[in-house]
């Protein structure tokens, strides 16, 4: 599962980069991303508009439990999607902000991704990781290749890994991005 995790943050990582590149150049992409996009930020949001940690913490558990149950489909792997709509958000948000000079691609990273991101990103990897591990794995049983595989264990494992792993790092990436990230960025574009 490690190295299904770490091939799958690799092209979300490839995917964003390219996205970013695309959206720098192309800002009336940028901003339709962005409008689509609007709606998931406005229900993570306070009235004041800063970000309502509870709303933060439900909306990407909602997004892991998604990529992993996404999985139970077998032969669509219909958890590469996530990987896609979610490095093309990323990306969106990295090229129209650099183009338009609001914050620079590197401080965005640096401040406004890497501060949660190293706990977020590896929860989200790991989820996406698990999907497509269940779906190809259902996909072989019914094709009768994966005969000694049981899915009551796969399942159950699964379960472990998100309460065990997922869940507490989603928790500490809300923490850090309710609390510090939106400091460092307004230390950057202030």
């Amino acid at each position: 599962m490690v190295k299904l995790t770490l091939s799958v943050g690799a092209v979300f990582i490839a995917l964003t980069a390219s996205f970013g590149f695309y959206f720098y150049s192309n800002e009336n992409a940028a901003e339709q991303i962005l409008a689509a996009y609007m709606d998931t930020a406005e229900s993570v949001s306070n009235e004041d508009g800063s970000l309502s940690y509870l709303g933060v913490v439900m909306n990407n558990l909602y997004a892991c439990a998604l990529c992993v149950g996404l999985g139970a489909v077998p032969f669509l792997f219909l958890t590469a999607w996530t990987v896609l709509s979610n490095s093309m958000v990323i990306g969106a948000v990295l090229g129209y902000g650099s183009a338009s000079g609001v914050l620079p691609a590197f401080r965005a990273i640096v401040l406004g991704l890497l501060p949660h991101g190293i706990f977020e990103l590896p929860a989200v990897f790991l989820s996406m990781a698990m999907g497509l591990y269940l779906c190809r794995t259902l996909s072989l049983k019914i094709l009768g290749r994966a005969k000694e595989e049981r899915i009551l264990p796969l399942l159950n494992n699964l379960a472990k890994a998100f309460v065990l792993v997922v869940i507490p790092l989603i928790v500490a990436a809300a923490v850090v991005e309710c609390c510090i990230t939106p400091q460092l960025l307004e230390g950057a574009v202030g």
